[in-house]
């Protein structure tokens, strides 16, 4: 019977033992890819795209939406963040890998993505502008059928064109400066690309530009992405759904998109 209970001893050390060493892997190494929660070491590691309006710094602070709708999510579920800003081509192996637990970077949910990722609830929406140069007759959506637009290649933002202004002539190009010097050089009328961005951008531009046309794509949500089966993005949920619920969710985005319509996408959830 003493060696019975001396075996039984022996193997809930061993088990304890195991769970803890399982609990401090480092970050990055094989192991950590295969962790059954992001939370599993008491830390969130947000993977963010290192550039305005998602994270940047101002002075010795960090800024940006998608930074403040990460920091709410940590917050409300208990977890210390880490923000880990990097190029946006990285996001997702770094996901793959467990170099990160989570990616807040204005992430749109497409079928092709929910393939490999779990997605939260959607906390912002695809907000699609139309920059031109400051002296375009083009004021309205209704004026981009029968003009040239410039895309950057490989974007949502061709097969939104092709659906919605279909006679609208596509001038793609390999990245967002060639975009806007297509529009400078006559090449183009004007520039197609997600709202948020394109501030920063024409700034840049070779010619004076405007942001002339922004509206939201309720059918293009955007949503935190997750490893399958992370039982933290219910979690993140039901963060989220309180946010919006107390009037966090509208402060931050007032904050950050105070010109941009209210999507009704979130006006069926009562954000008024």
């Amino acid at each position: 019977m003493k060696s019975l209970k001396f075996i039984l001893a022996g193997a809930v050390t061993l088990l304890v033992i195991l769970v803890v060493v399982s609990n401090t892997v480092e970050p990055g190494s094989p192991s950590s890819a295969k962790r059954s929660s992001a939370a599993d070491d008491g830390k969130l590691r947000i993977g963010v795209l290192d550039s305005a309006p998602v994270y940047y710094r101002q002075g010795s602070s960090a800024k940006g939406f998608d930074y403040e709708m990460g920091l709410e999510v940590a917050k409300t579920v208990g977890i210390k963040p880490e923000f880990v800003p990097m190029d946006f081509a990285d996001l997702f192996s770094a996901l793959d890998k467990g170099d990160i637990d989570m990616i807040a970077s204005q992430v749109s949910v497409t079928e092709e993505r929910q393939k490999a990722y779990d997605f939260s609830h959607p906390y912002f929406v695809t907000y699609l502008s139309f920059t031109t140069p400051k002296d375009s007759p083009i004021k309205k959506l209704k004026d981009i059928n029968g003009t040239r637009v410039a895309i950057v290649a490989g974007t949502a933002q061709e097969s939104i064109l092709k659906a919605q202004f279909p006679k609208a002539e596509i001038v793609s190009r390999k990245n967002e400066p060639a975009a806007l010097k297509a529009v400078a050089e006559g090449k183009a009328d004007s520039f197609f690309y997600d709202a948020p961005f394109t501030d920063g951008l024409i700034k840049h531009a070779p010619i004076p530009m405007e942001e002339r046309i922004v509206y939201p794509s309720d059918k293009a949500p955007i949503g935190f992405v997750f490893r399958k089966g992370d039982g933290l993005k219910d979690q993140a949920n039901s963060a989220l759904d309180d946010m919006i619920i107390d009037g966090t969710w509208l402060r931050i985005k007032t904050e950050y998109f105070r010109e941009y319509p209210l999507s009704e996408l979130f006006r069926e959830q009562g954000v008024e």
